[in-house]
């Protein structure tokens, strides 16, 4: 099975693909609320997830995929306190049939409210 490499600006000069395709899966990397002058968009919780399923849609077209082929996300919060008002979010993406999902809290490396890591299949 061949893999693809899905890039983007965001990635460049690290050691790491924005998203890599193999066979039916998508694997997107780690994804925050970065607005387009490269800062954390403000707004609190639900403006970053916002942010982050508007790029991850992005990242998924480009790979032949979509946010209704989302299977797996793994979340991030920086507060355990942010739960309630992510889930109000991110219930808005996904309204029927969700994926599975982790939700952890824990430090991020950027000053982030949120971090999420997706997988989609888009075989049938």
């Amino acid at each position: 099975m061949a893999k693809q490499v899905i890039s983007g600006s965001g990635t460049e000069g690290l050691p790491l693909s924005e998203a890599v395709r193999a066979g039916d899966f998508v694997f997107v990397s780690g994804m925050v609320g970065f607005g387009p002058d490269g800062r954390i968009v403000e707004g609190g919780i639900g403006a970053e997830t916002d942010r982050i399923m508007a790029d991850v849609a992005d990242i998924l077209k480009r790979a032949g995929a979509t946010l209704a082929d989302i299977v797996k996300v793994n979340i991030c919060l920086t507060d355990a306190k942010d739960f309630a008002a992510f889930n109000e979010a991110y219930a808005r993406y996904f309204r029927k049939d969700p994926p599975a999902r982790v939700s952890l809290a824990a430090s991020l490396t950027i000053n982030a409210r949120v971090e999420m890591d997706f997988i989609a299949y888009t075989g049938k």
